[in-house]
């Protein structure tokens, strides 16, 4: 693709005075230009053989650019505090946890993930990979030199990016690239075909110069994001010899991605922010980006291809931070400036996160924002500051490289590094309730740990930033992803799920209604049924009777009525206890509605219980809140002789949809 800049015209953002607390006067800066960006050869990961290769070429350790100058001075009234943590954890330990990309020989790694139906797409400087979700199997592994391949990128690719939309049922990567010597700025972005990574990526290699007078600049640090119609890239924009031009946008349309085909974008240039953060995804026609105007304000900016509108926030004051975050063995890792790390959408509000330092105190924290947009931008609207909070430990811990994201329960979460003089650098989730107090959050909760000999002070890059995301088929459940140190000085990842909220908030134990045995499969006791809903030594008996071809078979049946619905069923958990005798299995059974047929439920070796989560509760509840269940234990017929199974509970625990 022939490159191609644009000359546009520096101009300076109007000053914006302070209507009240937590608002500033609307301005508007105008589109400045278009871009058209022809399309690449798709790739197919299939046709890379190996699918998994990790090998890799070192790489220096990646600029940084610190950008902290450009804050402005709190105002001395500003009466806002941020919130601090609660007693009890908000995060529950991590469902599934399993490794992500580890050391490519880049550093640092840039870690970041995207969400879909049934995989994970990782990304780090400079590699993708996808994962089963349901295993954290690992099916695909390449450098983005290898993903780009065909596209004319050099090798010198950075600051990865990657999130799945909803909206499109696709994941969406990007990837910076730089060549100093040829004054080369291009962002890579690659679309996948349909809601599966492997298979099919479009690809495309977008130019990302731009030239303001006689001097020429490159993006770095990008923001990435989706709406409704748009898809765009922001960044900070520094001189290939020196010098700084603020935030670039580049707006694409969304539909032409989705094919493949060629499309024209849309370039507005804002010369007063940095480290723009774009909100991913929301269903708007506009995208949101949000960045540190001040000390104690963030910019808020809708962007469309007419240019962007922005306003002010008040917020809590805050410092950038003020020292590296210092660990056991020397060790000293980067806090960055205080840039935004990464901002979420939710049903008309923002929440974003960064690195700070308190008024009264050198140490980083995670402070946090809740920022409701209250119609913003309509004509007349103002966005105000809903909560905000800070993640912060005893004195002299640091929590820092935060991710933020919030689920349709309005529950927020966390992930971040906590670093103290016993503790390198440890990965740890927080997270709050709807119900919970403003601008608090739970206690945290370790997800890994750097093991304790890990020290690293001559390269002390770390991030530079996680990735959390939320999964898009309940609209609850978080994953995220961050890097732990290794015993050899290097950096790994880790990807995870976790809820805020979990099966335990919600349970309601149900009363037994019938209890039966199968034709041929037993005769039941005459215990009362009201003894299966406990534990409580009472048993049902249920003699085992020859079945042919399988053994001595005893079954019970289990009836419950409850108050669900298809539509309203969130969960379902069975509790057994019994006494199969030794070389007898026990099979656990749901009527499934849907099927109308018995389902075998899969239980592990050694557990007493099953759970169904979600979406998969709804086929085993009727429309009138019938639950049936039953246990069978088999005896093979090597073991002849009947035996008396002493059923001591079959308890029901159900969950509505949240």
């Amino acid at each position: 693709m022939q490159s191609r800049a644009f000359r546009l015209s520096a101009f300076v953002t109007a000053s914006m005075a302070i209507a009240a607390i937590g608002t500033a006067a609307d301005t508007f800066i105008p589109a400045r230009g278009k871009v058209s960006i022809a399309k690449a050869s798709p790739i197919n990961t299939y046709a890379l053989v190996p699918a998994i290769d990790r090998t890799f070429r070192p790489q220096p350790t990646r600029p940084e650019n610190p950008l902290t100058f450009l804050w402005k001075a709190a105002e001395p009234r500003n009466p806002l505090r941020a919130g601090g943590m609660l007693t009890k954890p908000r995060a529950h330990a991590p469902e599934t946890l399993f490794p992500g990309i580890d050391a490519t020989g880049w550093v640092p790694p840039d870690p970041d993930l995207g969400v879909g139906p049934n995989q994970v797409v990782a990304v780090v400087n400079s590699s993708i990979a996808f994962f089963d979700k349901a295993n954290g199997r690992m099916t695909f592994q390449r450098t983005f030199g290898d993903f780009f391949a065909g596209t004319g990128a050099t090798s010198f690719i950075f600051d990865p990016k990657a999130f799945y939309d909803p909206l499109s049922r696709r994941f969406f990567v990007i990837a910076c690239e730089l060549e100093s010597g040829t004054s080369t700025s291009k962002m890579l972005l690659a679309v996948s075909d349909d809601s599966d990574p492997n298979g099919s990526w479009f690809r495309y290699r977008v130019d990302s110069k731009l030239t303001v007078g006689d001097t020429s600049y490159w993006l770095d640090y990008p923001g990435f994001g989706t709406s409704r119609d748009l898809v765009g890239f922001c960044g900070n924009m520094f001189g290939f010899t020196s010098g700084w031009a603020g935030n670039m946008y580049v707006l694409l349309p969304k539909a032409p991605l989705l094919t493949g085909a060629a499309v024209t974008g849309t370039i507005v240039h804002d010369p007063g922010s940095a480290s723009v953060k774009i909100a991913t995804v929301s269903d708007t026609p506009n995208l949101f980006g949000l960045s540190v105007e001040a000390s104690d304000r963030l910019r808020i900016q809708s962007v469309t291809n007419a240019g962007i509108q922005q306003t002010n926030v008040r917020v809590p004051a805050m410092r950038p931070p003020q020292t590296d975050v210092t660990g056991p063995n020397s060790l000293i890792l980067d806090a960055l400036d205080g840039r935004l790390f990464n901002a979420h959408w939710r049903a008309g509000t923002l929440v974003t996160t960064h690195g700070v330092s308190p008024l009264t105190e050198t140490r980083t924290v995670s402070r946090w924002y809740d920022i409701r947009l209250n119609g913003w931008p309509a004509a007349g609207t103002t966005p105000t500051l809903t909560q905000s909070g800070q993640v912060s430990g005893p004195a002299g811990e640091f929590s820092h490289m935060p991710a933020i994201a919030k689920n349709r329960r309005n529950e927020l979460a966390l992930v971040f590094s906590r670093t103290n003089s016993a503790t390198p650098a440890d990965l740890m989730i927080t997270g709050r309730k709807a119900s919970d107090a403003l601008g608090t959050m739970g206690a945290p909760v370790r997800v890994a740990a750097s093991p304790s000999g890990f020290a690293r002070p001559s390269q002390n890059r770390w991030g530079d930033y996680f990735g959390l995301a939320v999964d898009p088929i309940d609209d609850t459940t978080f994953w995220g992803i961050g890097m732990t140190g290794r015993s050899d000085g290097n950096w790994t990842t880790t990807i995870f799920n976790f809820k805020v909220s979990n099966y335990a908030d919600f349970i309601t134990p149900v009363p037994v209604s019938t209890i039966s045995t199968l034709p041929s499969q037993g005769i039941l006791g005459t215990e009362p049924k009201a003894n299966l809903d406990r534990a409580d030594n009472q048993v049902v008996t249920v003699q085992s009777q020859l079945v042919r071809g399988l053994g001595q078979v005893a079954s019970l049946r289990a009836d419950y009525t409850t108050s669900l619905t298809p539509s309203t069923a969130g969960a379902l958990r069975l509790n057994f206890t019994n006494n199969a005798p030794n070389g007898a299995s026990s099979f656990l059974y749901l009527w499934n509605y849907t099927r109308n047929t018995w389902e075998q439920i899969p239980v592990n070796a050694g557990s007493t219980f099953v759970e169904r989560i979600e979406n998969a509760a709804s086929a085993y509840v009727s429309t009138t809140g019938r639950v049936s269940a039953l246990l069978r234990v088999v005896q093979p017929l090597q073991r002849p002789g009947t035996y008396t199974l002493r059923q001591d509970r079959l308890g029901l625990e159900v969950a509505p949809r949240q």
